[in-house]
């Protein structure tokens, strides 16, 4: 699952620091103060940030190159080209950590697109190899053929990938894979696992495949095999074949 690839590959891509950030970050902007001693900036209007076929623009900037961080504030759009892939995401407050652990957190109704992933979310944030999510509305890969949501979400990343997530409230789950049977699942919580290759969702589960209904206290679904196992009193529903029509 690649969710936050995108907030990885834009940290590396914009938000770097010390001569890497003089030579390959353009900042520009209408009014702007820096204060050499301190490393503290601020930048208004028309404020753009260009790097790499990357452009990301905002009302206001403000900072210390010193600390690490750097603030992009009010309509904050991140338009390009990055690998080969197609950049368009909007949010209201996007904040960079550029000392280590490094990060990013996003805020304000984060929607748009990276390549073949979309987001629609209250609340990003990565740092180290730790992300959290709030009001995951909608993620989708069209590529890898999934997408979900839930009210939260935490858990672990790898090389921008994830690893491991706990996501509650309201989790819906949905797999359209290119080969096997498209699946639907819904519950209260959900732990996915890389290593065991596993998902594993909890309270008023259902999941729909191929026709069948099932419900049940918890399931395991295993993505990799497209397939579920029930536990908790699993009841299955699906509809007879009727046969040839009554003379």
């Amino acid at each position: 699952m690649r969710l936050f690839r995108w907030i990885c590959a834009f940290l590396a891509l914009t938000l770097c620091s010390g001569a890497g950030f003089a030579r390959e970050v353009k900042l520009t902007a209408d009014s702007m103060q820096y204060d050499s001693a301190s490393g503290y900036f601020t930048a208004s209007e028309n404020v753009k940030i260009v790097r790499e076929g990357i452009v990301a623009t905002a009302r206001k900037a403000e900072g210390n190159m010193n600390g690490g961080e750097l603030n992009l504030i009010g309509d904050v759009h991140i338009l390009g080209v990055w690998e080969d892939e197609k950049v368009d995401i909007k949010g209201q407050i996007l904040t960079g950590y550029l000392q280590e652990p490094r990060g990013v957190s996003f805020k304000g109704t984060v929607q748009g697109v990276w390549g073949s992933r979309q987001i629609d979310a209250d609340d990003l944030r990565a740092r180290g190899d730790a992300f959290s999510v709030a009001k995951l509305r909608r993620y989708a890969d069209t590529a890898e053929g999934y997408s979900f949501s839930c009210n939260s979400i935490e858990g672990k990343l790898e090389d921008g990938a994830i690893v491991e997530f706990t996501a509650v409230g309201a989790f819906r789950f949905v797999s359209s894979p290119k080969r096997g049977t498209p699946t639907e699942i819904r519950g209260d919580k959900a732990v996915y696992s890389k290593a065991r290759g596993s998902l594993v969702v909890n309270g008023n589960v259902t999941a729909v495949q191929n026709g069948r209904s099932l419900r049940s206290d918890a399931l395991v679904y295993f993505p990799a095999q497209n397939r579920i196992e029930a536990t908790g009193k699993p009841q299955l529903i699906f509809k007879l074949d009727e046969g040839s029509t009554k003379k």
